[in-house]
């Protein structure tokens, strides 16, 4: 149920950036969408004897990204979700990663790394 609604403003918030006009990205922005990522992946769905490893190790990334974003230091804050989003679909690949919550964590991680390549520019 959590996932669902996790899920459910996830694509409101995705219907509701479609809809508005386009406009700069501030760090805020960002940071907000590495939280909504941090907590999708906080409620993902990980399987195997070291899911719990797999999920500190995503998280770990985000807060790196995190923190590299309030540094200033865009390029690296986009490696770190990109190293995210890459991971996520290795652990999918390998059945560690349930899919819809693998799909939503891509989805997500794409959404912070768009939000990030406007201030980096």
């Amino acid at each position: 149920m959590r996932r669902l609604i996790l899920l459910s403003l996830a694509l409101l918030a995705l219907t509701a950036a479609a809809a508005a006009p386009a406009s700069a990205s501030t760090v805020a922005d960002c940071q907000t969408e590495i939280a909504a990522l941090d907590a999708a992946t906080a409620s993902a769905q990980f399987f195997g004897q070291n899911a719990d490893k797999s999920r500190t190790g995503l998280r770990g990334k985000l807060a790196d990204a995190s923190a590299k974003l309030d540094e200033g230091k865009f390029a690296d804050a986009t490696v770190k979700l990109t190293q995210f989003r890459d991971q996520v679909a290795a652990l999918a690949g390998q059945g560690k990663l349930a899919s819809t919550d693998a799909d939503t964590l891509t989805m997500l991680a794409n959404d912070a790394i768009a939000c990030i390549s406007p201030i980096a520019a």
